[in-house]
């Protein structure tokens, strides 16, 4: 997808999100945001909404993240998969209703998806889910497929978002 063509779409993607936190009756006080990497929706923008608390992960190993505060004057560098991450911030403790933002290489309808962590994502989902109120994958229409192979320990995304329509995913 062409640069011009990609920010736009990147840019009603989070029209169409803040609009879907907008609506929902449980309103968030903190979003978990993975930062974006060049080929996926971008999620720079997010790191500055005024109306939430906004953390990002921290990757310490394959089987331990936290995710950090971050402000306008979060440093950051790069992370164990090349993804930059926070170098300092406040911890997230899950005690406020949170939702968890990631974008994706691949999804489909049942809220399946492809990521690029290594399945570091999953496992700490796994471990956190009953902390999220939702649970909301970001991509381009063009990454959906017909069906994604799922593991037990993969979770599904509750709501897929992107340039075309807010997708919400079957409740299994």
């Amino acid at each position: 997808m062409p640069g011009n063509e990609r920010r736009r779409n990147s840019e009603i993607i989070l029209e169409r999100l803040i609009a879907h936190l907008q609506s929902t009756p449980n309103r968030p006080d903190n979003l978990l945001v993975y930062r974006s990497l060049p080929s996926e929706v971008s999620t720079e923008s997010l790191f500055q909404l005024p109306d939430y608390q906004v953390f990002a992960p921290v990757t310490h190993h394959h089987e331990h993240m936290e995710w950090l505060l971050t402000t306008p004057e979060t440093k950051w560098g790069n992370g164990l998969f090349g993804v930059p991450e926070p170098a300092s911030g406040m911890l997230w403790t899950g005690h406020q209703k949170t939702v968890l933002l990631c974008p994706m290489a691949a999804f489909d309808r049942q809220g399946n998806r492809l990521g690029m962590g290594k399945g570091c994502f999953d496992y700490w989902l796994g471990q956190h889910r009953h902390q999220l109120i939702q649970v909301i994958g970001l991509a381009f229409s063009g990454q959906e497929v017909a069906h994604i192979p799922a593991d037990g320990h993969d979770a599904p995304m509750d709501y897929v978002i992107t340039e075309k329509e807010v997708i919400e995913c079957p409740k299994l």
